[in-house]
């Protein structure tokens, strides 16, 4: 080939290979024109759990499993079918004319593998399916309320524990919320006496400790009223009152094992945790 022709040849070559290389660099990134939304965020336990965790319940531990709900935070026992203690927040705004009750349904948040407690494993046991967050607290939402029914915010409870003293505690604490106080309620099980259909344990005692707070405070000191009570789950007590089950936070976290006012100063805990309430005022 002349050394013309070749010299021509090679300078084709170069400049169409400089081309390409450059058009290679010189293509930007493509970026989207809007990022994709974050996945929403979880409702945070703290909004019904100012004082602590009882249990530090989280996804560790099947037996303290955290479930959380818009309507409550809740640690649930795999082995034993219901919760260890189930925690919210009432206010007047909560609080609403009565609704139609929803059926009892399973709690289908629980992870895949759990035992998922349906209505009908109580059908036939003799037991009431007791609520813990009484529904009456949820009436002012009704999809709030429609989670009351969810199986894991049941207990098995006797007709005249779940009818008379500890609905009687219910429609007090329900009274304080409409007298313009904020209540913040812990309500859980211990204790065993047997299983309905070998699944759901039937717990010894059902225990409650409610906290007294001003509107729209989670402000808590050694002044605040706390009503702790902790009842039998057994028959014959339908004519008892509720006040008769006064305890203190302290007895109820012994048989427990519970730690209910952890994030609270060492000195608060001491003062709220061994004082018994000593409001005389009777409910209806």
């Amino acid at each position: 080939m002349p050394p013309s022709i070749r010299s021509g040849f090679i300078g084709l070559i170069f400049i169409v290979a400089v081309s390409l290389g450059c058009g290679f660099v010189a293509q930007p990134a493509k970026v989207p024109e809007k990022l994709p939304d974050a996945a929403p965020e979880q409702p945070i336990p703290n909004a019904v759990l100012p004082f602590g965790n009882p249990s530090n319940a989280g996804t560790a531990d099947n037996d303290n499993w955290l479930v959380t709900h818009s309507s409550h935070v809740l640690s649930y026992n795999d082995s034993r079918g219901t919760a260890n203690w189930v925690a919210w927040r009432t206010t007047q705004a909560d609080l609403g004319d009565r609704v139609e009750r929803p059926r009892f349904e399973a709690d289908e948040s629980l992870p895949k593998g759990f035992r998922r407690i349906q209505y009908y494993d109580y059908s036939g046991s003799g037991y009431d399916r007791g609520h813990m967050v009484p529904a009456a607290d949820r009436f002012g939402d009704e999809r709030r309320m429609e989670e009351t029914f969810l199986m894991t915010n049941i207990v098995p409870q006797t007709g005249d524990l779940n009818q008379f003293p500890w609905n009687k505690l219910e429609m007090y604490a329900r009274g304080i919320a409409r007298s313009g106080n904020d209540t913040y309620t812990i309500a859980g099980v211990y204790g065993e006496k047997g299983r309905l259909r070998g699944k759901v344990t039937i717990p010894t005692n059902c225990w409650k400790v409610i906290v007294v707070l001003p509107r729209g405070s989670s402000t808590i000191n050694g002044r605040t009223r706390i009503i702790a009570a902790d009842m039998p789950n057994i028959d014959g007590i339908e004519n008892v009152r509720w006040e008769s089950y006064k305890t203190t936070v302290r007895e109820i976290e012994q048989k427990t094992g519970l730690d209910l006012f952890s994030q609270l100063p060492k000195e608060i805990q001491e003062t709220l945790e061994n004082r018994k309430d000593a409001n005389t005022m009777r409910s209806p």
